[in-house]
């Protein structure tokens, strides 16, 4: 009898993750579509990316631009991992995008160095925003690549590396065959800049593409020591945005959107953390909010985005 109650105390005390992971989506400044709304708005989110870490069985929680360093430690210490969206602003403001996303990198990275996995999902600016709250310097190259799909160039190391090691046979043919990694974009990292600044032994290069002026950029990286993870392109868009011409829709392009949001979301099971209550946890989630259907504006680059203001921030009494 004693021999069973001491393997169960055993049992019970082993970190198994979480099954329904609660990640935060970073929100951003207004810049690219304030001109949708005749009232101001202090951030947004594009709505595609809720839906897409939805599809893989995740829930979402906006976390805001301009908090306190402690908000953004409640953030990590209640949630199951961190989405950094892409879109468009600067990482020199001074309560915006680039400096709430270097107080979260390092607070996550505190967090994974107790041996606490919290896992981090850049997407474009996204990616592109990972050296800067790694090093607080902006390095970024000019790189123009805008509403075009293109197969990946896989690298050797991506066979070895996590985001891809288990990738279903199909999907990494799909993948480097096939035009659905949707690229949007005027900036970008490429090895070349992460050697000049020290950081490329921090990051495992996991895929390459040419922009139009045939320079070779990063689309896929992965950090060596911690679940970081950086994709240029943008998975969401193939299953839920509809107004540029160039994404692919095809079940293909879907199916490889979901092995994306799958894989993050799994990432984020490996996790625990929990918020100290049902009420507080149910207050902070997405479905507090209704999306803006801003695709029945030709000027707008979203199907649908939620936005904010400082009211919301105060009023939701957020974590």
């Amino acid at each position: 009898m004693f021999k069973i109650v001491v393997i169960l105390l055993s049992y019970a005390s082993v970190n198994y993750g979480i099954d329904t992971p609660i990640i935060g989506i970073l929100s951003e400044e207004t810049y690219i579509v304030q001109h949708l709304f005749p009232e101001h708005y202090d951030s947004y989110i594009t709505a595609s990316y809720v839906k897409y870490i939805e599809s893989a069985g995740g829930r979402v929680v906006p976390v805001w631009i301009g908090q306190s360093e402690e908000y953004y430690r409640r953030v990590i210490n209640y949630t199951n991992g961190i989405l950094f969206p892409g879109g468009g602003t600067y990482f020199n403001e001074t309560k915006g995008y680039g400096k709430a996303a270097k107080q979260i990198y390092q607070i996550a990275l505190e967090a994974n160095k107790k041996g606490i996995y919290y896992p981090i999902w850049g997407c474009c600016l996204g990616m592109q925003v990972l050296p800067f709250a790694q090093l607080g310097v902006d390095i970024r190259v000019d790189c123009l690549l805008k509403n075009t799909s293109v197969p990946l160039n896989f690298k050797k190391t991506s066979s070895k590396s996590r985001l891809f090691s288990n990738a279903p046979k199909n999907i990494l043919e799909l993948l480097s065959s096939q035009n659905l990694t949707f690229n949007e974009h005027r900036y970008c990292l490429t090895q070349t800049v992460l050697k000049k600044n020290g950081i490329l032994n921090d990051w495992q290069i996991l895929a390459t593409n040419e922009d139009v002026n045939k320079l070779k950029f990063i689309s896929a990286m992965e950090s060596v020591n911690y679940p970081i993870y950086g994709v240029q392109f943008h998975p969401e868009k193939n299953p839920f945005e509809f107004e540029k011409k160039g994404v692919p829709h095809s079940k293909e392009a879907v199916d490889v959107s979901l092995y994306f949001a799958s894989f993050f979301v799994e990432e984020s099971k490996k996790n625990n953390n929990t918020f100290p209550s049902e009420e507080l946890e149910k207050k902070s989630l997405i479905y507090n909010y209704n999306p803006r259907y801003t695709g029945i504006s030709v000027k707008s680059p979203y199907e649908q985005v939620y936005i904010f203001n400082r009211t919301d921030f105060s009023a939701a009494q957020l974590l």
